[in-house]
């Protein structure tokens, strides 16, 4: 898989479950692909989402301490892995219980250093901000270069961090 596939499917998720406008309600893009969503504490601060598959289905799990905006990313990132099927290739997996696998985002999601968890991100970055809806946003609120107060009132209406909005912004080519 490549990272422009990750996008281009999160794109026709986007065309089928976003009604077009921002936030797109992950939770509902969720349980429309059949997969609960479940906020429970996960133990562990290192993780934040994890997604439990087996030949039965799926279900992604979310640290319910975490902010709301990276609970949301968690959910869009786990859905990604869900869609993409990486639960269903060879690769990094912890084995639960007979035919249960779990894909989890962790510190190592974020490091770019593995290509599922690259291609996760993506997704869940076009998914949560996608390029027509930013761009639109953009166009009618500045006419010079984005300042910080413009990028956190952007992220505040995709409800996402401003990190993860400047990341955006930055790949797009508008900051």
């Amino acid at each position: 898989m490549s990272l422009r596939t990750a996008e281009q499917q999160a794109e026709r998720l986007f065309e089928k479950f976003g009604n077009g406008s921002v936030p797109i309600d992950v939770d509902e893009v969720a349980a429309r692909l059949g997969v609960p969503v479940v906020y429970d504490d996960l133990g562990t601060e290192d993780v934040s989402g994890l997604l439990v598959s087996n030949e039965d289905g799926a279900c992604i799990f979310i640290q319910k301490g975490d902010h709301p905006n990276r609970q949301r990313f968690s959910v869009a990132h786990e859905i990604a892995h869900f869609v993409l099927g990486h639960q269903k290739e060879a690769g990094e997996h912890v084995h639960v219980d007979r035919g249960h696998f779990i894909s989890w985002r962790d510190p190592r999601s974020a490091a770019g250093v593995d290509p599922k968890e690259m291609e996760a991100n993506r997704f869940a970055a076009v998914l949560l901000m996608p390029a027509s809806l930013v761009k639109e946003k953009v166009s009618t609120m500045v006419l010079g270069p984005l300042l910080d107060q413009h990028v956190r009132k952007l992220a505040q209406e995709f409800e996402v961090s401003e990190q993860a909005m400047t990341i955006r912004l930055t790949k797009l080519g508008l900051l």
